[in-house]
């Protein structure tokens, strides 16, 4: 079963409707349709996870159909270890910390000395968040006060011409949360950080840097049920 079949079926069952099931995930109908048309092929872990909680549902059962998570955990636990998981995301977490709060600004002399970021990664997902959230990227510019080729580069995967604060473009223009800027920056940093590493093979760094990001939801969810009421 595809991710757009189960998606459908699961709703179906709830007896929702789409517009309803939107609402409930603060997604914009257009984007659940398509999503169920099976013109989205491969959604993010966090649109997934909403949709999971919209429908009710165990978030692993969405994420094993749109391949994030492996059927056979066993294979996946022998071929990666969760503490040497932990010792190269912690590395790579010191190795990209710049990254986190720099601006993408071709003409600031410590540029060169920034770490890269996943670009092509960088550019889906800015591209899937904007269309999830029903926006046009002249809008998310408009609201970034940007010229809409900043948007457009991003989105292709180039760096931009015109000096631009990636973090306010994200919050401003693309409508993210701080949560939201934080993991997105961690997973291209991640991603292109495990490009760079010649040992591991490229599926070693996809399921290396998925486990990362649910790693870190599981934490930031942990943390936040822990914390005392206001």
């Amino acid at each position: 079963m595809s991710i757009s079949q189960a998606v459908r079926q699961l709703r179906e069952q709830r007896r929702l409707t789409k517009a309803e099931l939107a609402a409930r995930c603060a997604l914009a109908p257009s984007y659940l349709s398509r999503l169920e048309s099976g013109d989205y092929k491969s959604p993010t872990v966090q649109t997934l996870v909403t949709i999971a909680q919209g429908l009710d549902v165990d978030p692993r059962e969405l994420l094993v159909l749109a391949g994030y998570v492996p059927d056979d955990m066993a294979r996946a636990r022998r071929q990666f270890a969760e503490e040497s998981i932990t010792r190269l995301a912690e590395s790579a977490i010191r190795s990209i910390s710049r990254a986190v709060n720099t601006t993408l600004n071709p003409d600031d002399p410590d540029h060169s000395n920034v770490p890269d970021v996943d670009r092509t990664l960088l550019a889906e997902r800015l591209r899937d968040h904007r269309k999830t959230a029903g926006l046009a990227s002249r809008e998310a510019a408009r609201r970034a006060d940007v010229r809409a080729m900043v948007i457009t580069d991003l989105e292709a995967g180039r760096e931009p011409a015109q000096a631009a604060d990636l973090r306010h473009v994200l919050v401003a223009g693309y409508g993210m949360t701080q949560h939201d800027v934080d993991d997105l920056l961690f997973e291209v940093g991640l991603s292109q950080y495990l490009a760079e590493d010649l040992v591991l093979s490229p599926e070693s760094r996809r399921m290396t840097l998925e486990f990362a990001r649910l790693a870190r939801m599981r934490d930031r969810q942990s943390r936040q049920g822990s914390a005392p009421p206001a």
